[in-house]
């Protein structure tokens, strides 16, 4: 007899840090019900609600450790499928609602993204090398402009006084400039040059 009372405390003494832990954990429990507005009446409220509710029928039911702890496991089971079903969706409706009343930006065009294309950035490189404007001891322009998708034409527009031969050697050294730098990036296997040469409009 004496050694059979002596079974059954030994028994509850080692029950007893599991049932710590469950009032422990209905405490805390408790208390996030309580103060976190979080979990007002909602589907997501209703769900965690329930698993509770179920786990508190679970141990009352239970007549073992090992009953307990199977209660436990079935509880967080049942918590992960409220996180990831109706918790989740509730977060996403309140995401997308929080986004709708935020002020929209205002429309800045100049942070719009803009891809140019294979000859646009050719012009664009070759013009920050070769653009010249006429000075006194040189009296011609020289730019270049896109003429098609593949075609890049040298301007040069001169003064009726200026050295032909200067204007015939910078366009030569444009010449190579635009190949050279087509050749870099790939494209000297399509890109086409061509020139145009004409009288700078009089000053009225």
């Amino acid at each position: 007899m004496r050694a059979g009372r002596k079974r059954r405390e030994v028994r509850d003494v080692g029950e007893r840090p599991a049932a710590v832990h469950v009032g422990l954990l209905f405490a805390l429990v408790s208390f996030l019900w309580l103060a976190s507005p979080l979990f007002a009446q909602s589907p997501c409220a209703d769900c965690l609600k329930a698993t509770e509710e179920g786990l508190r029928t679970c141990l009352d039911n239970a007549f073992s450790a090992e009953d307990r702890v199977a209660c436990e496991d079935r509880r967080r089971a049942r918590m992960r499928a409220c996180e990831i079903g109706e918790c989740k969706i509730e977060r996403d409706e309140r995401a997308t609602q929080e986004n709708r009343t935020e002020p929209q930006a205002p429309n800045r065009p100049g942070l719009t993204p803009y891809t140019p294309t294979k000859i646009e950035w050719l012009a664009l490189v070759v013009n920050a090398q070769l653009r010249e404007q006429p000075s006194s001891d040189r009296l011609f322009s020289i730019s270049i402009v896109e003429a098609d998708y593949e075609t890049l034409t040298i301007v040069v527009r001169h003064q009726p006084t200026a050295n032909r031969e200067f204007v015939t050697r910078s366009i030569a050294t444009a010449r190579g400039v635009i190949m050279s730098t087509a050749k870099r990036y790939g494209w000297d296997t399509w890109v086409k040059i061509q020139e145009r040469v004409e009288l700078s409009p009089s000053k009225k």
